[in-house]
């Protein structure tokens, strides 16, 4: 549970995103080499990552 200012929620909501995108972009990289070898089940404060086989992003809706 956070505790903090909105600020500070806000600031760890945008750090945790930019995380997922460069989780993504390892999983898409990954993908390339063994497509049939990478899955992933992510989710962080702000983001999900959800998907098998390549085209993974971060869904920060």
């Amino acid at each position: 549970m956070h505790t903090g200012s909105a600020d500070e929620l806000s600031a760890k909501t945008a750090r945790s995103q930019e995380i997922g995108r460069q989780i993504a972009d390892l999983l898409n990289e990954a993908a390339r080499i063994a497509p049939s070898a990478v899955s992933a089940n992510v989710s962080g404060l702000g983001f999900s990552i959800r998907g098998a086989g390549g085209g993974f992003r971060a869904d920060t809706r």
